[in-house]
């Protein structure tokens, strides 16, 4: 998690990074949770996911970000994404044992509800 403010600093309406992610499926979940906050988010990097191995992994980040104004807000919604990420555990779904990630409540293969 990185936040870089480089130029228009004092523009509260442009785009920072909120949080640099792992791949498109974890940048695509915080970017749902911050939408579902209200907040406007985009995410940067995701086309250029294929390129890995053609081109330097630095340069296929996955990023999500945010209006500047909005940041406080979306780094309150972050930081209890990751305490629920680093608290609970991974799953296996039942019916097609798929692996799935601490914060899926369904299966990202066959959509089965998970079972606590």
């Amino acid at each position: 998690m990185q936040n870089i403010n480089t130029e228009n600093s004092h523009n509260a309406f442009h785009w920072i990074t909120l949080y640099k992610a792992d791949n498109n499926l974890e940048a695509n979940i915080v970017k749902g949770l911050i939408l579902s906050a209200g907040i406007e988010c985009q995410i940067q990097g995701e086309m250029l996911q294929g390129a890995l191995g053609e081109i330097p992994f630095e340069q296929t980040q996955v990023s999500v970000q945010v209006y500047a104004i909005k940041e406080r807000h979306a780094r309150e919604i972050l930081v209890n994404y990751q305490q629920v990420k680093q608290s609970a555990p991974d799953w296996v779904c039942p019916n097609c044992n798929e692996h799935n990630g601490s914060t899926f409540d369904f299966c990202w293969s066959c959509e089965t509800l998970k079972n606590d």
